[in-house]
């Protein structure tokens, strides 16, 4: 029975208290999905239940879609929220909206709630395919498995091996109607061209093809299992869970096959989708291997792939805010720009208190001025740090500190009129007063 094969599938994730926050687009597949759910709190009782479903706006219907799930989940007694999104079609409709759907759902998905999805055995071979047709390797080809992680959203897809005959049947014997998206037509996207145009062929021909395939992913799944397994104590001793950096400078002793998994192992940790065979090659090439005295960066999607001092870091693609200049007034919050977080400046007796916050809080003091205060990000003169030390270029300075290329006009500077007098965090730039007073 559908519901027995269902509840044994639930029964380990309920048994630890977790709660169930169910993606509900109002569909068949999702329609089943609750009322499987619906069905099983009838025999536990504990089960809480939630529901969420993602306006699109893509569809006309999309308003009717909406007060449908409302009025199914209501019919259910299943708490129902509805997020409206904005998709993004830089990258195309779906990955756009399946981007945009799972980072709503993360706003709103609680810590001891795990996302399900309706996601059955056909929507398993369909995967299968899209990453066969990319050329991805066993990663790509483990296609979905019954739990995972998507966009920091822990998900559940308990409907994996049911097949969406069986599905259909449920919900028609259940009485429930659901909605059919017009766009399920559209053979322009890739999935629903493999879904109407070249997948019924291969079942017609081999009635058990979906579950061949299924175990096919589970085969890939198990062997890349087995590759991080051997590769563990190695990834461990290389990635700094700190900044979540990688160490590339044994990646010379490697062979290329060695190196490529352990990169991916690396992204794999930042939840990234896997690169192409071509833009791994590049990545070691043009950023691992480039020359010692370059600042090699490589774009991966939203992100930039860059390297210092012998390490690997991912960061989001920064604007340049070199030119910025922002006057500061005592007591009033800055907000600064490209998300570096707020800046305030105090008055204490005769001294400034400098706070920046941004992902931690910097304080620092500095000397009580007249002059117009601003806060800059580029300088590129030479500044003296101690009495004793030479005066040095700024470029020399960062060195000294430690600091990244791409960071170093990122860091707030703070002038009094057109002087350097501090970077925020790092140092305060000795002028000629404190040389004089030092002496006396």
């Amino acid at each position: 029975m559908l519901l027995n094969r269902f509840q044994t599938q639930i029964d380990n994730y309920a048994a630890t208290q977790i709660h169930f926050l169910i993606g509900f687009s109002g569909g068949l597949d999702s329609t089943a999905l609750l009322r499987l759910f619906t069905k099983l709190r009838e025999k536990r009782p504990h089960l809480q239940l939630r529901a969420i479903h993602i306006h699109h706006g893509l569809s006309p219907h999309a308003e009717n879609w909406a007060k449908h799930c409302h009025k199914i989940c209501s019919q259910l007694e299943v708490p129902l929220l509805i997020e409206k999104v904005q998709v993004n079609p830089q990258r195309g409709i779906e990955a756009g909206a399946r981007e945009a759907r799972y980072k709503a759902i993360a706003q709103h998905i609680l810590p001891n709630e795990i996302l399900a999805t309706a996601h059955h055995l056909q929507d398993q071979t369909e995967t299968f395919f899209l990453a066969l047709k990319r050329g991805s390797g066993l990663q790509g080809l483990s296609a979905m498995q019954m739990q995972g992680n998507v966009y920091n959203v822990p998900v559940l897809r308990p409907l994996l091996a049911f097949s969406r005959p069986e599905l259909e049947q449920f919900v028609q014997s259940e009485e429930l109607d659901w909605v059919e998206d017009e766009s399920n037509n559209d053979n322009r996207y890739e999935r629903n061209f493999l879904r109407n145009e070249i997948l019924p062929t291969l079942r017609q021909r081999w009635t058990y093809f979906d579950s061949a395939v299924q175990r096919s992913a589970r085969h890939c799944f198990e062997q890349q299992q087995l590759i991080n397994e051997l590769l563990a104590d190695e990834f461990a001793q290389n990635f700094d869970k700190t900044d979540r950096s990688f160490n590339i400078q044994p990646f010379v002793q490697y062979s290329v096959s060695k190196q490529k998994a352990l990169l991916r192992l690396w992204l794999n940790e930042w939840q990234l989708p896997m690169p192409s065979l071509a833009q791994l090659e590049q990545i070691i090439q043009d950023v691992i291997f480039a020359k010692t005295d370059s600042n090699p960066l490589f774009q991966l999607g939203e992100k930039v792939v860059r390297r210092h001092q012998q390490k690997l870091y991912l960061t989001p693609q920064f604007t340049d805010i070199s030119t910025h200049k922002i006057d500061v007034k005592v007591g009033e919050k800055i907000c600064l720009p490209d998300n570096l977080g707020t800046l305030t400046l105090t008055q204490q007796a005769d001294k400034f208190l400098l706070q920046w916050k941004n992902e931690q809080l910097v304080t620092q003091e500095l000397p009580f001025t007249n002059a117009p205060i601003q806060v800059r990000f580029s300088y590129a003169g030479k500044v003296r740090l101690t009495e004793k030390s030479a005066n040095k270029e700024m470029k020399k300075v960062w060195q000294h500190f430690n600091v990244p290329v791409w960071q170093r006009q990122r860091i707030p500077l703070i002038f009094y009129g057109d002087k350097l007098k501090s970077a925020v965090g790092f140092f305060e730039v000795l002028d000629d007063k404190n040389k004089n007073e030092n002496k006396n």
